[in-house]
């Protein structure tokens, strides 16, 4: 985390990696997500699109645009 506290950066988008993230972009921070390869970045930001989607859904996520906005997922560090 930086020192302000306002961004957090994870490296690996599986199961783990991404709920990490989840919880951390709901929590209001800036997230950085990298990935091996485009083909893993890409499913590792439809496994955070499902997952908030499941949770809007259920009705404990209002928006889960304004959640995933502050996600990026990269292969570049």
């Amino acid at each position: 985390m930086t020192a302000q506290g306002d961004k957090i950066g994870i490296i690996g988008g599986g199961l783990m990696g991404s709920g990490i993230g989840e919880v951390c972009a709901r929590a209001g921070l800036d997230v950085v997500m990298i990935e091996s390869t485009n083909s893993a970045a890409e499913a590792a930001r439809a496994r955070l699109e499902r997952s908030l989607t499941r949770a809007a859904e259920r009705g404990k996520l209002e928006d889960p645009s304004a959640v995933m906005a502050r996600i990026r997922v990269t292969t570049k560090m």
